[in-house]
């Protein structure tokens, strides 16, 4: 058996029937043409009898007093594969319904914290692809990880693996020890202990520090950020979707033009959208934003399993700044908090993680926090596959999350990067934003606003003919641009 760690445990502390903290996403799938009716039942066949990986072999045993471990078991593939159909006439407003109803109940916590939907009936000889996964199991990265090493670059590799095969290649283990190094090794680890707790101790007065102005503040610190409409959480598992794609051309034009990264020009128009989101709802925010944003520390040696990422609280651009002060105002904020967080130990970028994370829920049991929240809403970036991909030879042609709502916020922008585009999702309870579909529409005018204002001439026309050549429809297909919003109702359980 494996132990928890403390940010894993904490993913399923947090969880209760109003508020999942599973993952989900979708690719959607163009089936080879003259597959129309052998490729589905070959998908599920393959996936029904595949190997599973120990991650995905994991399930939850509680040993008491708030611990918690994984044992290994073999999963049931019959329950943790499902296959399902959007009833004709098959139409995608009816597949963000189903999609968005399967993510509104929790997951079985009997079983591995994993489900898998093969789902028909799309659009022009469509199938998608869902699947849920806990986040004590797997974070964003990990599973992106997966995702992609279940694909392939080639239409001609008609080979299929799941996601929850084991990886290609594994991290590299040293080789079995004496006793007498196996020794000397736990008594260097016992001899580190002081250490980690005196880092622990300098992170925590590094950080009061700060709060008491005593020294310059690089970390935003818990209760700074203003109440906002978005702050308004969930009372039911209802839930609403939208998504959208961004050319990543013009963003990397745009951060070229400008001096900054990829992640600070989406992070711009996020901003941006949320403003006049805002002001449209005759409730303008009074301060900056203040966002979670999780950043990974994940490398080679850590695999896929678990969470190797960490919570910092990121304030974004004044309320009333232009669109070039407000890109310089987030770079020069996501650049102090990167430099920040990268210079402290691992063990005090954890607890910091606990504490912005777990403060979150306060303004659930006292009203007294409810003005004085952590932050405003929870923004997330990954990068995933940059070339076109395929399952079995049938090509993906959509892939988007369905974002986690955070504790004390009703609101989740995520956003990866997928072969030439961002797909950006939003996930929020309707309490806070009653329409994220329109929300995502904001988002994409100020791209292009931002596009005319930094970008050359030659690249901001090419940006704009791009866009209106993918917008409009919500078909599923390659020239999708905008989902429609989706909502869940599902009773308290």
């Amino acid at each position: 058996m494996k132990r928890l760690s403390p940010v894993d445990l904490a993913f399923l502390v947090l969880e209760n029937p109003s508020r999942q903290v599973h993952m989900a996403a979708f690719q959607v799938f163009q089936v080879p043409a003259n597959q129309r009716r052998t490729f589905v039942p070959r998908l599920l066949e393959a996936y029904r009898n595949s190997e599973v990986s120990d991650t995905f072999r994991q399930k939850l045993k509680w040993l008491g007093n708030g611990v918690a471990s994984w044992e290994l078991v073999e999963p049931d593939l019959k329950y943790h594969v499902r296959h399902i159909a959007v009833p004709p006439p098959g139409r995608m407003e009816d597949f963000y319904e189903m999609v968005s109803f399967l993510n509104s109940s929790l997951l079985d916590r009997s079983k591995p914290l994993w489900e898998c939907y093969v789902i028909e009936g799309l659009p022009d000889g469509q199938f998608a692809v869902l699947v849920k996964v806990h986040h004590a199991l797997i974070d964003g990265g990990g599973a992106l990880k997966v995702l992609q090493q279940s694909l392939s670059t080639s239409a001609r590799d008609k080979g299929i693996r799941a996601i929850w095969s084991p990886l290609e290649s594994t991290p590299k283990r040293s080789r079995s020890r004496s006793d007498k190094s196996r020794l000397d090794g736990l008594l260097q680890r016992v001899g580190t202990l002081p250490g980690n707790l005196l880092e622990v101790g300098r992170g925590l007065a590094d950080l009061g520090a700060q709060n008491l102005r005593l020294k310059p503040r690089k970390a935003s610190l818990p209760f700074g950020a203003r109440e906002t409409l978005f702050n308004h959480t969930q009372t039911s598992s209802e839930r609403r979707y939208a998504n959208c794609e961004l050319p990543l051309s013009t963003i990397k034009t745009i951060s070229a033009a400008t001096g900054t990264t990829v992640n600070d020009v989406v992070m711009t128009v996020i901003d941006g959208a949320l403003h006049r989101y805002l002001e449209e709802q005759g409730a303008p925010a009074e301060a900056p934003l203040v966002t979670m944003m999780a950043m990974s520390f994940r490398s080679e040696e850590h695999g896929a399993a678990g969470n190797q990422v960490s919570i910092e609280l990121v304030p974004l651009g004044e309320p009333g700044a232009s669109q070039k002060e407000r890109l310089q105002q987030v770079h020069d904020s996501t650049t102090g908090i990167k430099e920040y967080s990268g210079a402290i130990p691992t063990s005090v970028r954890q607890l910091y993680s606990l504490v912005n994370f777990g403060t979150g829920t306060l303004p659930e049991f006292s009203t007294a926090f409810q003005s004085i929240p952590n932050a405003n809403l929870l923004i997330s970036n990954m990068i995933g596959p940059r070339e076109q991909l395929y399952l079995g030879g049938a090509r993906m042609v959509a892939f988007h999350g369905l974002p986690i709502v955070p504790p004390g916020c009703g609101l989740n922008v995520t956003f990866a990067t997928i072969n030439q585009d961002i797909c950006l999702g939003v996930g929020a309870a309707p309490e806070a934003v009653a329409d994220p579909y329109h929300l995502t529409r904001l988002v994409m005018e100020e791209l292009d606003r931002l596009a005319s204002n930094s970008a050359p001439n030659s690249a901001r026309s090419k940006a704009k003919k791009k866009r209106s050549a993918k917008s409009g429809t919500a078909s599923g297909g390659k020239g999708a641009k905008t989902r429609k919003t989706t909502t869940a109702r599902r009773k308290r359980r």
